[in-house]
């Protein structure tokens, strides 16, 4: 793939980026309690210039180099305030990680549907302008970003706009599934799309076996991967479009939405186990693991939750404890795990009661929310409200 001299200076950025951060990372890491010394924003830039003087950084662009430990440092005071939220910032590795902020921002439109942005020692770059133009010259910087397919991108930062909406007066319970993606409690289903055509897959099965027989760092390889990973990123691309429509009609139809509080990480461990101690169903359980990722269950309730607190009429979003739900039934309270008859069939032992065992699932998740609200149902779950940031902080307007 060719690669313009405005590319290379972009990918040179990227990487002084990258290289800032991790450094400052590692030093933050080597700190320890007692010594004079704190190592701070301030400390660490003060540092950097020195180096700048004296080394190749000196090359790049200080801003861009400077920007990089100001984001490391906001790493970690949200960390700090909000560890349930946030996690301990981590490395940042080449290939995955191609980035760089632009905080004095300039731009300006040459047509309807084309407009540039200065990158400092770079000059002008053109990008393809999604949002209305009022929204990117009023933003207040600016990030630039390579995926792994070699797109590059450039988000504006400012206030995400408020979503409009009426109050419907209606509430629904979602059960996060792998044959469906979630039942509601109404008795919809909601399923994502295949994501990639019979070809596709075939074509990435190909491309991923040829892959593990090439050489490490040879030039084809390389190839195989950029070919992968353009398939890869069509297949996100249709995940993420198909999550966003799917988010928006349902905050625009509900006025609560009760979740399960599922804790995904630990559903998808691996089940491999030890040398003492061997797994059981390894290959199954490594399959599960792959739908249940493939759903994104964590970016549709992040998304959710940011829609919802972002509307001109808020929709309340609560989580439960997801124990027993699929057990339980929504009829009459009976609970057996003798009730499950298969993946998709629930008849309760105690009433007879025949469904689908999604659908049982979720009205039984809305329960668990009434039960607690006085209104009704049954109280083994205990449900609590999304804690969250601000979603008008983490939303900036997007032009590629």
């Amino acid at each position: 793939m060719l690669i313009s001299s405005a590319g290379y200076k972009l990918l040179r950025y990227c990487a002084d980026s990258r290289y800032v951060r991790n450094l400052g990372l590692e030093q933050r890491n080597l700190w320890v309690k007692g010594r004079s010394q704190r190592v701070t924003f301030n400390t660490q830039a003060h540092e950097l210039t020195e180096a700048r003087k004296e080394t190749w950084l000196g090359e790049g662009s200080s801003p861009i180099q400077q920007q990089a430990l100001r984001d490391l440092d906001r790493a970690f005071q949200n960390w700090w305030r909000r560890p349930d939220h946030f996690g301990r910032p981590t490395w940042r590795k080449a290939g995955q990680h191609e980035g760089f902020y632009i905080r004095d921002l300039s731009v300006r439109r040459l047509n309807r549907k084309w407009g540039q942005v200065y990158v400092p020692k770079c000059g002008w770059v053109k990008f393809r302008v999604t949002r209305k133009w009022s929204e990117i010259e009023t933003a207040s910087s600016a990030r630039v970003t390579r995926d792994r397919a070699g797109r590059w991108f450039v988000s504006f930062t400012r206030p995400a706009p408020q979503m409009e909406r009426r109050s419907t007066g209606t509430v629904v319970g979602l059960d996060m599934g792998v044959t469906h993606t979630a039942a509601m409690s109404d008795g919809q289903f909601l399923d994502m799309s295949e994501l990639l055509s019979k070809g596709e897959k075939q074509r990435k099965r190909r491309l991923q076996r040829k892959l593990a027989r090439q050489t490490k760092g040879s030039n084809r390889k390389s190839r195989t991967k950029l070919a992968i990973a353009k398939i890869s990123t069509r297949e996100k691309d249709r995940r993420k479009d198909w999550i966003e429509k799917t988010t928006i009609d349902l905050v625009r139809s509900y006025d609560l939405i009760v979740l399960e509080d599922l804790k995904i990480k630990n559903m998808t461990k691996s089940a491999k186990g030890t040398v003492e101690s061997p797994g059981k169903n390894v290959r199954q359980k490594a399959g599960l693991n792959r739908s249940i990722l493939a759903q994104s269950w964590g970016l549709f309730r992040k998304r959710l939750t940011d829609k919802a607190t972002n509307a001109t009429v808020p929709v309340e979003i609560i989580t439960i404890n997801p124990a027993y739900t699929s057990l339980r039934c929504s009829e009459c309270g009976h609970t057996d795990k003798e009730n499950r008859k298969s993946q998709a069939v629930f008849c309760c032992k105690a009433c007879d009661y025949t469904g689908n065992a999604d659908l049982n699932a979720a009205k039984n998740i809305l329960a668990a929310e009434h039960a607690v609200s006085g209104r009704g149902g049954t109280s083994q779950a205990k449900p609590d409200r999304v804690k969250h940031s601000d979603p008008t902080k983490r939303q900036p307007a997007r032009a590629a």
